[in-house]
Formats: C-alpha cells, sequence, structure tokens
C-alpha cells in the first residue's frame, strides 16, 4: 500500500486520486453483476464488500471537505456556518439531487410500481424506511434505500462538523459510528416492529462513521501511508473474514456479529487510503486503467440507472423476455443489454445534467 517511485502522495491526475475511482468501478460492476445475474448464477464474494465501500468512501471524503471547510472559515474569522450551510446545501444539490430526481422521474415514466405507489418516500429520501417496513426489494428502485441513507447523512453531518466543539468532534463521531453496531445487536427483537431493521437508517452509522474519523485522523496529521492504519485495516478485515465465515457455517458468534460490518468499515479505510496513495504493480497500473476510469467517474449515474436498465429494456426489447429466448445464451445477452442502457443513461445524465452544472457548482462560493 505504498506509492511507487514515480507516484506523488496522491496519485492524482486533474486534482483526482485515480486509483480511487478505479476502486469506486471495481465496486460498480460488482454491484452491477449482483442486480442483474440471473437466478442461479455466482454472486461476487462477499458483495457487501462493494455497497459498503461507497458508504464509508462517503463519510470519509466528506468530513474531510467539511472540515478543511471549518479551518478555512475560523481563519477568516467572524460568523460562517449559516452561510456555509447554505452553499453546501445548493451545491449538494447540483452535484448529487438533479441526478438522483432524474432518475426517480425516469423510475416512473417507466412503471417502477413502488415509485408509483408511494412516490414520497423516494422524493423525501426516505425510501429505506419505507423498504424496512415493506419487506421486499421492489423492482427498479430496490438500490434507493442506500442512497436515501446517504442523503440523510448529508444533511445532517456539517450539523456535526462544524457546530460541535473541537474537543467534542472524536467524542461526538465515537458515539455516532457505535450507533451502527448497537442497532444491529437489538436486530432480531426489532423485527417484531418492522420486517427489515437492517436498512433503518441508523443500521449504517458505523459506516459512515468510521470512515468520518479516518478522515479526522488524517486531519489531524496521521499519514495515508501509515504503517498503523495498514495493521489495523488489514487485522479488522481479518476479523470480519472470520466472524462472516464463522456465521456462514452456523458456528456461534457469540452476539460478535453485530460488529462484523464495523470490522468492515475499518478495513475499507485501510482500502480508501491505499486507492489515494497509490497501489504499485500490477494493481496499481490494473485500477489506471483507462475504462475503469471512465466507469469510476460515473459510478454516480451508473449506481443511480443501473437498476432502471431491465425495466427500460424490457420496455424497448419485450420480446427478449418470451419463452423462446429462456436459454442462457439469450441470459448473457440481456447482461448485454443492460450494461449499454445504463452506460447510455449514464452517459447521458454526465453530459446533460451533471457537467453542465459543475460549472454552476464552480461558481458558488
Amino acid at each position: 500500500m505504498h506509492s511507487p517511485p514515480d507516484h506523488d502522495l496522491s496519485v492524482e491526475v486533474n486534482g483526482r486520486a485515480v486509483q480511487l475511482d478505479g476502486l469506486r468501478a471495481v465496486a460498480m460492476l460488482a454491484i452491477c453483476w449482483d442486480h442483474w445475474r440471473p437466478d442461479g448464477w455466482m454472486r461476487v464474494f462477499p458483495f457487501e464488500v462493494f455497497l459498503f465501500f461507497f458508504l464509508v468512501m462517503t463519510g470519509f471524503l466528506i468530513t474531510g471537505s467539511l472540515l478543511r471547510e471549518r479551518d478555512r472559515s475560523d481563519a477568516r474569522g467572524g460568523p460562517w456556518r449559516g452561510a456555509a450551510l447554505m452553499t453546501y446545501q445548493i451545491r449538494r444539490g447540483l452535484r448529487i439531487l438533479a441526478p438522483y430526481y432524474a432518475a426517480l422521474a425516469l423510475a416512473f415514466v417507466v412503471g417502477a410500481p413502488d415509485v408509483r405507489q408511494a412516490p414520497g418516500w423516494y422524493v423525501l429520501h426516505l425510501s429505506n424506511i419505507h423498504m424496512a417496513f415493506l419487506g421486499e426489494w421492489p423492482a427498479g428502485t430496490n438500490h434507493f434505500w442506500s442512497l436515501s441513507m446517504q442523503q440523510q447523512f448529508y444533511l445532517i453531518w456539517p450539523f456535526v462538523i462544524w457546530f460541535f466543539p473541537r474537543k467534542w468532534l472524536l467524542p461526538a463521531m465515537l458515539a455516532f459510528a457505535a450507533a451502527g453496531p448497537v442497532s444491529r445487536f437489538f436486530h432480531d427483537a426489532l423485527t417484531s416492529w418492522c420486517a427489515w431493521p437492517q436498512v433503518l437508517s441508523w443500521t449504517a452509522c458505523d459506516y459512515f462513521g468510521i470512515g468520518g474519523l479516518c478522515a479526522l485522523a488524517v486531519h489531524r496529521g496521521m499519514s495515508l501511508e501509515s504503517p498503523g492504519l495498514r495493521w489495523i485495516s488489514s487485522a479488522a478485515f481479518a476479523g470480519y473474514i472470520a466472524m462472516f465465515g464463522a456465521h456462514a457455517i452456523g458456528w456461534h458468534t457469540f452476539g460478535l456479529r453485530s460488529f462484523q460490518q464495523t470490522l468492515l468499515s475499518i478495513a475499507l479505510c485501510g482500502l480508501i487510503a491505499g486507492g489515494i496513495v497509490g497501489f504499485s504493480g500490477p494493481a496499481g497500473r490494473w485500477l489506471e486503467n483507462p475504462g475503469l476510469q471512465r466507469i469510476g467517474r460515473l459510478s454516480y449515474g451508473i449506481y443511480l440507472f443501473h437498476n432502471l436498465a431491465p425495466l427500460v429494456a424490457g420496455k424497448l426489447f419485450w420480446f427478449l423476455w418470451g419463452e423462446s429466448f429462456q436459454s442462457e445464451a439469450w441470459a448473457v445477452v440481456r447482461l448485454a443489454l443492460f450494461a449499454a442502457v445504463t452506460w447510455g443513461l449514464a452517459l447521458a445524465s454526465w453530459r446533460w445534467i451533471e457537467q453542465p452544472l459543475q460549472g454552476v457548482r464552480s461558481r458558488i462560493g
């Protein structure tokens, strides 16, 4: 997890940590495969690593950005939090919410059933709570639960980072992260209240919170190349695999399984650090592959539209789901079609929504 001699610390091109984009692409491809694969086809194991990678990375990147803004604003002096909150929400709306609502509109047009039956939950970014009580994954929009969790985090996190006294940031973030495993400890008891407690907002607190804690440590001087970070993340990943494997084969985990995702979150901080610093050798060259880079940069749009792609394809090429097209060869054709539709929608979102709004965002302080 060290940078090669000819790379600088951040392995940046045009201000971006390029290998982190490569990791985004790998994670996004694995998520697409898991959602598109026909029944009986092998999953990418363990699938949850790839989804939670995005949540931990969100905590890390957003916290670092907010901490730097606090430093700059405190250095200038004078009241700043009210104006900063308004700017933050406007910039968030331009970058994240505009493509989100475009995807939501498409979901309504192509007849995603849950969006038509319960639109308010999606508009207000509460679909994870809705699905917890629904107890099923709605066609076309079942991935929106994680997007809702992210939007909720974006809404509350500036108040934590900007309004808490600096000396209280660490305990506040530790308490926030602790809510994740504590809530999972009571998972079975909560099933009498809702069908799927695991998608309620507080179960994700350690993903976001541990990413945030890593960003706080970096902000206070920890190097992303720190051997301590490398060893802690490696040990956490070993613990995660042990916990995951013990549960899979039916061994007793003595109530510790509620910490399984916490260990994964710590391990993913090491992976994120590696992506920013830069992996050497074949892994680094692979992550910098231009194709992966392109996918990584469009990963948000791909995630927004990838579950809608089967609905769009079903409207346009309905005959491919007929009895004459049920062989594995035709399943591969359908997978290719899902990929093409997703890529087209993500490119359209990038060209006509995200890129134009980036120019507007750059003019906002």
